[in-house]
């Protein structure tokens, strides 16, 4: 089968393109269909009008935009440009189908266009936020036009496809009731080999403790957010908590968010006199983060019980499974997905701040730290490959490619 995909945006500085739409698209080529990518980089200008091939994938970079009298000014007339020229290529290349990520901003335009032709092909739509006013849309700060712009894109880009692939069991049950018919495929992110290519864990981690002046006998607790999942009050809670239990406790931020919230939580924790166990580090290179991750003995990663939150998947916990660092989370949405509490890593009994402490001290204090560390890495591996996620991807696209050879006829 040939099949187009488009990306929501490009490489950098977001994670969905790099870390959802190529891993399905190099897994998709290994089952043998033909694959090309159209990526809108208006995020990662350095990429426009770059085209290459990623193993057996095609990848094709819109070029910019150039100014042609058009009405539409600024970020929104560039995001139509792109979406005119992705669903232009599209149509000239004639796919058997096209799998569009994201049904909001330039994809979801994109997707738009090409439902208004008759004979266009199948349509995939993949999930992996809910966008509109009730979901993701709630940790940014856009404008209301621009929320309700975001909600009617997505309800219409669900209703204007074949089939569905969702990265959460919520958006595929989501998919389910706004158009029954459709088939639905749950695709949680996965370990994608190639996006670990030059990211050797070290399984130390004692010279990353020094730099920082952590001595080897603390007990160091990773905080890997983008300061969306958990809010900052409940933040300050968990860690204050734990350090009046744990006084050997020192606690590493790995992240930093839009708003600048790690500055916040770092005036709270002056305030409540622990600056000096805190370590912020912001983002890290990628390759960098082994490092990081072997240093400590825990990470943070719960989720609030959110809409938001009980959509999304994050790749980040398959970046601690990778390094085999027990995670301590959330019975929230896909946490569930990765964690297993006891075997592959800690799940708090609710979302509480007190429940998360808890669990972490539980974690801290654990005998088969080993094993869980063992079976945390084999199922991020093994069983959440992206090859083994994907493997019912053909018979979607041959129910899509037939539900729109029926549409047409």
């Amino acid at each position: 089968m040939y099949a187009v995909y488009i990306a929501p945006f490009g490489f950098a500085p977001k994670n969905t393109t790099g870390r959802r739409v190529m891993p399905m698209a190099r897994a998709a080529a290994a089952m043998g269909h033909r694959i090309r990518v159209i990526v809108p980089p208006y995020d990662d200008p350095a990429t426009y009008g770059r085209e290459w091939e990623d193993g057996e994938v095609e990848v094709t970079c819109l070029s910019r935009p150039t100014f042609d009298g058009t009405v539409l000014i600024g970020s929104a007339w560039t995001q139509w440009r792109l979406a005119r020229a992705a669903a232009e290529l599209v149509m000239e290349w004639r796919p058997d189908l096209v799998h569009v990520f994201k049904p909001k901003a330039v994809s979801g335009l994109a997707q738009m266009l090409i439902a208004r032709r008759r004979e266009r092909p199948a349509v995939v739509l993949d999930l992996d936020d809910w966008e509109g006013r009730a979901g993701w849309s709630q940790n940014e700060d856009y404008p209301r036009t621009l929320v309700e712009l975001f909600e009617i894109q997505e309800r219409l880009g669900m209703r204007r496809c074949e089939a569905f692939t969702a990265a959460s069991g919520l958006l595929a049950e989501r998919a389910g009731a706004v158009a029954p018919d459709c088939p639905r495929l749950h695709i949680p992110n996965g370990f994608d080999p190639a996006a670990y290519e030059n990211w050797a864990p070290d399984r130390v981690g004692s010279a990353f403790r020094r730099s920082l002046g952590i001595a080897s006998d603390a007990k160091l607790i990773l905080i890997y957010t983008r300061f969306f999942d958990y809010g900052l009050e409940a933040w300050a809670r968990v860690i204050r908590d734990i350090a009046e239990r744990s006084p050997t406790a020192r606690f590493l931020v790995l992240g930093a968010g839009k708003f600048g919230q790690e500055r916040d939580l770092a005036a709270d924790m002056r305030v409540s006199g622990l600056a000096d166990r805190m370590s912020f580090l912001g983002w890290l290179p990628f390759a960098d983060i082994p490092s990081a991750l072997a240093a400590v003995d825990v990470a943070l990663m719960p989720l609030a019980d959110t809409v938001a939150n009980r959509a999304k998947c994050s790749p980040r916990y398959i970046d601690l499974m990778y390094a085999g660092v027990p995670v301590v989370t959330t019975p929230v949405g896909e946490a569930l997905t990765f964690i297993c509490d006891g075997e592959t890593g800690f799940v708090a009994a609710d979302a509480t701040p007190g429940a998360v402490a808890e669990t972490v001290l539980r974690a801290l204090g654990a005998t088969e730290i080993a094993g869980i560390r063992m079976r945390a890495s084999e199922r991020a591996t093994e069983e959440l490959s992206w090859e083994r996620l994907t493997a019912p991807l053909t018979e979607l696209y041959e129910s899509a490619v037939a539900r729109a050879a029926s549409r047409r006829a």
